[in-house]
């Protein structure tokens, strides 16, 4: 599974990790941002203070959705 990231201002984006190691990533590296594998395999930053909110998806990666 992939995890749905969802930006304060509606900007959304699929990361390849489950959310469940997303969750992990933040409690590790909180308050900075967190560096994931984007749709492209390439590190994506995530700062944390504007997110709104993540759920897991069955899209895949750079799906779009």
């Amino acid at each position: 599974m992939s995890t749905r990231i969802v930006f304060d201002a509606g900007v959304e984006v699929i990361v390849a990790q489950e959310e469940a190691d997303v969750v992990h990533a933040v409690r590790r590296d909180h308050p900075n941002p967190v560096t994931l594998e984007s749709g492209a395999g390439r590190p994506l930053h995530i700062n944390w203070g504007h997110v709104a909110f993540m759920e897991e998806t069955l899209a895949a990666p750079g799906s779009g959705e």
